[in-house]
């Protein structure tokens, strides 16, 4: 039971930095993209899905990357990782973080969806 209590909090945290990294990505460029497209929303939500589908997709190719690397077993800040995320690595965290990303991007898309019909 406790580990699984340390399972939801290791995930509430990839939930919560996600959460951060999506809405400055959100409104960094959905601020620029609205000036740039003189008040259009719809371009400036087309950029935002279009950012935190790239972002998003970065992570994943990341996190696969140094899944598939040798020597992994020789990381240097492994100590100072498991202070932080008790039960999950870093690439797994990444690929949640990653995955959590592309879900904010996906309701932006269903936003625009509703929009456009």
């Amino acid at each position: 039971m406790e580990r699984l209590k340390i399972l939801g909090m290791d995930f509430y945290k990839c939930l919560k930095y996600s959460s951060i990294v999506s809405c400055v990505l959100v409104i960094v460029v959905g601020v620029s993209s609205f000036v740039i497209s003189r008040g259009n929303l719809i371009t400036a939500m087309e950029n935002m899905k279009a950012v935190l589908f790239a972002a998003g997709s970065i992570g994943l190719i990341m996190g696969a990357v140094s899944i598939i690397k040798k020597g992994r077993d020789k990381d240097k800040d492994w100590l100072e990782w498991k202070k932080r995320f008790k039960i999950f690595s870093y690439r797994v965290t990444i690929s949640i973080m990653s995955i959590i990303i592309l879900l904010y991007g996906c309701i932006i898309d269903e936003i625009l969806f509703m929009l456009n019909h």
